[in-house]
């Protein structure tokens, strides 16, 4: 059994739950707001606890090798890439407001990734138009999006 087939979907259950449980205890956020994230995390976190069971029992994915493989120093440095990325979101929300924080965020990552800049600029202007249109001005919660200090 791998240490990180345990330590990732952990991870994930963790995150869901902090992400879920600051919208609805830090922010007080309504039922009606609340809806979608509880449903999301709620199946998230599911199937996070359903694969960690599996990964303790020791039981296999369909199609993974019957003997895995030993995490090597570039798997865990990998690993540790990936990690800071998904963590580097929440300071360029926090720091910067939703409305900058999030589409510079993904920018850096689709080119760091190799994305073109066309792509990279397209998909971080559609992740500001959703979080504009759908969450602050139809759902109408009430996301930080000035940067810290300035609200």
């Amino acid at each position: 059994m791998k240490q990180l087939e345990i330590l990732f979907p952990a991870l994930i259950i963790v995150f869901a739950g902090f992400v879920v449980g600051a919208g609805a205890f830090y922010y007080q956020y309504d039922m009606q707001v609340m809806q979608f994230p509880y449903l999301v995390g709620g199946v998230l976190i599911a199937l996070a606890t359903l694969r960690l069971v599996q990964a303790i029992r020791g039981k296999r994915l369909p199609g993974e090798p019957a003997e895995p493989e030993e995490p090597t120093t570039e798997s865990l440095a990998e690993f540790t890439r990936t990690a800071l990325w998904l963590v580097g979101i929440l300071p360029a929300a926090w720091l910067l407001g939703y409305l900058a924080g999030i589409p510079l965020y993904l920018l850096a990552y689709f080119r760091a990734h190799g994305e073109s800049w066309m792509v990279s600029v397209a998909l971080s202007l559609a992740a500001l138009a959703v979080t504009y249109f759908v969450f602050i001005v139809f759902l109408r919660v009430h996301l930080p999006i000035m940067p810290i200090g300035f609200q």
